[in-house]
């Protein structure tokens, strides 16, 4: 089983687009990618954030309806959020299976 435990960022495959994911939802995909990417670029580990830290990390212009698809991800239990700090569940991990960039490794 997929979880986070076993799961490190950089085993997800990050260029292009995630499309065709439990989702079914362009922007949710496009918000999983941006924490995948703030993952890697943090020693590769699934990082804790705030809205604030997401903001300052992506390298897009954030606008204001990417925390309502935040909160969309925690209502769908694919991220936690305890007191304004979102995390990765191990759902989140599993919604990006079909992006693992070697399925036989993880176990």
């Amino acid at each position: 089983m997929l979880t986070k435990a076993n799961v490190k960022p950089k085993d997800i495959e990050t260029h292009g687009h995630f499309f065709g994911t439990i989702w079914q939802n362009t922007e949710k995909e496009t918000i999983a990618r941006n924490i995948v990417l703030i993952s890697q670029w943090n020693k590769n580990t699934w990082l804790d954030f705030t809205w604030e830290q997401y903001q300052a990390a992506c390298e897009h212009e954030v606008t204001v309806k990417e925390e309502s698809i935040l909160d969309s991800l925690v209502r769908d239990g694919s991220l936690t959020c305890e007191n304004g700090v979102y995390s990765v569940t191990d759902e989140f991990v599993q919604a990006l299976e079909k992006y693992l960039k070697n399925k036989g490794a993880v176990k």
